[in-house]
């Protein structure tokens, strides 16, 4: 019983930290309905895979003909798996550097592509302002356009009153939309405490 309640503590500070409010998915079918996800969603879906590599995540395979399942293993050139000697070698030197308001322990690395947050010399988060036009996931680069990225991504995994996520193992994307005009804000990619 200890074990699932450091994990549940974990997940919830996890949830709490990235601002989070989620429900799944399946629970709130009116926040998928086609006002939500525009009609070209399907078509999109099924031609990702047309001239674009099937990525597969471990223990799971593609559907031929299905949407492109993206590992999230990097954005704008960085895991949540790096540390700071592969920050350095992927981004080079920072524009500047920050304390994080609530959490002084945690430092901020600011580019002009992201902002990097850093715990203990290893990668927390990656987020990608709006205004950067474009983002890079997994090599790809694609518009920084909430359309095109639920396009691109297909049904989030979770439906937030802020946002949606995408996960990948313990990797997660989340698009943060207004929640008045659903456009997009700022994207975060982070690292989670479950799967």
């Amino acid at each position: 019983m200890k074990r699932l309640s450091k994990w549940w503590l974990i997940g919830a500070a996890a949830i709490g930290l990235t601002g989070a409010s989620w429900s799944s998915a399946e629970d709130s079918p009116a926040a998928l309905d086609k006002l939500s996800y525009p009609s070209a969603l399907a078509a999109t879906e099924q031609t990702l895979t047309v001239n674009t590599a099937v990525y597969e995540e471990a223990g799971t395979e593609a559907e031929i003909g299905g949407p492109v399942k993206w590992p999230l293993e990097r954005v704008n050139g960085v895991s949540v798996t790096d540390d700071l000697k592969t920050l350095y070698e992927m981004k080079g030197k920072p524009k500047a550097e920050e304390t994080d308001p609530l959490f002084k322990d945690e430092d901020i690395f600011v580019y002009d592509d992201c902002r990097i947050g850093l715990y203990d010399n290893f990668v927390q988060y990656v987020m990608v302002p709006v205004q950067a036009g474009t983002i890079e996931i997994d090599g790809k680069k694609l518009e920084m356009n909430a359309d095109t990225l639920r396009q691109t991504f297909g049904t989030p995994d979770w439906v937030g009153e802020d946002g949606i996520v995408y996960k990948r193992g313990q990797r997660a994307l989340k698009l943060f939309l207004d929640e008045h005009t659903g456009k997009l804000l700022s994207v975060h990619y982070f690292h989670t405490a479950t799967d």
